[in-house]
């Protein structure tokens, strides 16, 4: 019995603490929290979509949840953005219906983009956290909702009427599982403008594969995805794809890209084991990584995940090596999409002072394989060049550059004495990058202002410094003392 009396002393104890910090810091994810994309199911739209509405609850800080269109049978075409950093990097899966192993391959990647950046944990030495600020996923794991759905389910996800068409664009079957086109027969990864009158082993008609469409972008699933990419401009591309083990990664490539999209599909490659494609004088176009090449000039890859299978998706039981082999290729790809973006960034004078919300470690040269020269600690600095989201700083004597995501550029110091009252709804905030306020109060409390950024202003408290919005305080003014007027001495009078 005291043994028992004693546990319940220590589990309520640790209880109170536990709610202590959440009241503290806030609720956090917990660092070992069970996995939302459950990998080894026949994996449909309804779980992806359930699965990314999890994600984005879960990191709402790093995974924003959209749709960029609808399919022809009007289910949204998802995307998630995953990181906070300027460098674009796009994700896609299941062009193909058949396909549908790329979207869980996407869906889990991205879950572990967002528990890995969570954990703080590191990537070849590097912090995830550094790349994941610098670059951003947009990822949209399932092209062709329609087709898949078609492919699991069969005839029952359809309306009736358009059964018979289906069956026949099926010749004649009512087994699926071969089905590679969208919901109505057009085959997505044969609808982009690269190539597209010369495709070769083209379906007549409408067709469960290889009907490329009376025209370029006909489907809305391929417009949607070129729309897509002409207003992100990333700066490479992955089209996933499921049979052979292989990568695409050229189409009429130029000469002074070859190197550099070479170097970079080896990469891959290395990682996987993938085999790489040889350049063909004489491609067969009309997929989007084709279109990408040629439309944007900058890298894309087409990898076939599995290993060829025939006319069926790929079974679940490969799905183990499948995640062995691309469980870290997404660090690699943020490396690569990073420096891609920072290579076309021109070093700019400036100046002025910033304010470093946090501890930042410095660097010799603007880019994260660069030597570091030590940790900057939080406070004012003068800034004197910007590269990209880089910052150079004056340091004594010397200059060091650090990663501009925690700083404040032109920010101001407030004049000696100056204050501002709060009120209740007045949000009180850690940072002004933060979109949440906290839950401290000063409701009723004239406090000193340190600096002045934007519509900010970084106030002294009793817990330390914080920030509020200009609107909802008001500056307090300063009294003028009483006027004392100085006796006036008597005056002679002339006699």
């Amino acid at each position: 019995m005291l043994i028992r009396h004693h546990r319940s002393k220590l589990l309520l104890s640790l209880l109170v603490t536990t709610v202590l910090i959440c009241s503290l810091f806030g609720s956090a994810t917990p660092a070992h929290a069970a996995a939302i994309v459950n990998q080894n199911q026949v994996y449909t739209y309804e779980s992806m979509t359930r699965d990314m509405n999890a994600l984005a609850a879960r990191y709402p800080d790093l995974i924003k949840l959209s749709s960029i269109g609808e399919s022809e049978y009007g289910r949204k075409l998802w995307r998630m953005d995953v990181g906070k950093g300027p460098a674009i990097i796009l994700l896609n899966a299941s062009h193909h219906a058949r396909e549908w192993m790329t979207t869980i391959l996407l869906m889990s990647m991205v879950e572990n983009f967002a528990s890995s950046y969570t954990n703080n944990d590191t990537y070849n030495k590097m912090a995830v956290r550094d790349l994941l600020d610098r670059v951003t996923f947009v990822v949209i794991p399932m092209v062709n909702p329609d087709g898949v759905t078609l492919q699991q389910k069969g005839l029952s996800s359809f309306p009736p009427s358009v059964h018979e068409s289906l069956i026949r664009m099926n010749k004649g079957s009512r087994d699926f599982k071969r089905w590679k086109a969208n919901g109505k027969g057009v085959d997505l990864n044969r609808q982009y403008p690269a190539g597209w009158e010369s495709i070769r082993n083209a379906a007549s008609s409408n067709s469960y594969m290889n009907y490329k469409g009376q025209k370029p972008l006909q489907a809305k699933e391929a417009t949607a995805m070129a729309k897509l990419a002409r207003e992100l401009r990333p700066e490479l591309a992955m089209s996933y794809h499921s049979s052979g083990e292989i990568i695409f990664w050229n189409y009429r490539t130029k000469a002074e890209n070859l190197a550099r999209d070479r170097a970079l599909a080896s990469k891959y490659a290395s990682m996987t084991g993938y085999s790489l494609v040889a350049p063909s004088s004489n491609p067969s176009g009309g997929g989007f990584t084709d279109w990408f090449i040629s439309e944007f000039g900058r890298p894309a890859m087409t990898p076939e995940i599995g290993r060829a299978v025939g006319d069926t998706h790929v079974p679940l039981s490969e799905w183990s090596r499948i995640w062995k082999q691309h469980r870290d290729t997404g660090w690699m790809l943020a490396i690569e999409g990073y420096e891609l973006w920072l290579n076309k960034q021109d070093v700019k004078s400036s100046s002025g002072d910033i304010y470093l919300l946090s501890s930042e470690t410095s660097y010799q040269w603007p880019s994260p394989d660069s030597k570091t020269t030590g940790t900057l600690k939080a406070g004012t600095y003068k800034l004197t060049r910007t590269k990209g989201d880089w910052l150079e700083l004056a340091s004594g004597s010397s200059r060091i550059w650090i990663s501009g995501r925690n700083a404040l550029l032109n920010v101001t110091k407030a004049p000696e004495g100056l204050k501002v009252a709060l009120t209740k709804d007045t949000g009180i905030y850690t940072t002004p990058l933060q979109t949440k306020a906290t839950t401290l109060s000063y409701a009723d409390q004239k406090l000193s202002v340190q600096f002045a950024w934007k519509d900010w202003y970084q106030i002294q408290t009793s817990k330390g410094l914080y920030w509020v919005k200009a609107k909802q305080v008001s500056i307090v003014k300063e009294e003028e003392p009483p006027v004392v007027e100085e006796p006036t001495a008597p005056t002679e009078e002339t006699p």
